[in-house]
């Protein structure tokens, strides 16, 4: 039996009425995680450190993952529902979770993951769906979900909006202090 989706509690809880804007913040985070908890107290995180760190050196316009390190729970169920994910990737800025990656293929789970999304968060308030992407944009949280209709690859990401813009304003620090150093 695969562990428990969280975002399925949410499902069924609110199967009499749509979730909104509000229970994405509350749920900040993905199963048994919350966004910005500090990453050395996630059990079972598997990186390679050594390679992401090296990156963190390098310059922000030309590397925009500095700074970032990238993790996978090799434990993760890949079940959502009726549909396997392909990968679930954990993204780590500042030692504090970032963001979490998840990612399918096909139209089958790009539906079943915007039937969940929608039932447990609400109508996406920015949507295209003939690009196949729709966007939910909390006090907290931001939420994409993609669907390619030409590769058929379906990405959702769920990041901090918090440690998102730490990011974008250490990144600009950076830059700025790259331009008066020449």
């Amino acid at each position: 039996m695969s562990m428990p989706f969280l975002l399925i509690a949410p499902v069924l809880a609110f199967a009499a009425k749509p979730g909104s804007l509000k229970d994405l913040d509350k749920h900040n985070g993905f199963r048994d995680l919350v966004l910005t908890q500090r990453c050395e107290d996630i059990p079972d995180f598997k990186g390679n450190k050594l390679v992401v760190k090296k990156a963190a050196t390098l310059r922000t316009d030309k590397e925009p993952y500095a700074g970032m390190i990238h993790y996978r729970r090799p434990q993760d169920s890949l079940a959502v529902g009726e549909i396997e994910l392909l990968d679930i990737g954990y993204s780590c800025y500042m030692d504090q979770l970032m963001s979490v990656r998840l990612l399918g293929w096909g139209e089958r789970p790009a539906q079943q993951l915007l039937f969940t999304f929608t039932t447990a968060f609400g109508e996406a308030p920015e949507k295209d769906e003939d690009i196949g992407y729709w966007r939910w944009d909390s006090k907290r949280v931001v939420l994409t979900l993609q669907h390619d209709r030409d590769t058929d690859d379906v990405t959702a990401v769920f990041v901090s909006k918090p440690m998102l813009e730490a990011k974008r304003d250490n990144d600009q620090l950076q830059r700025e202090s790259s331009i008066t150093d020449l």
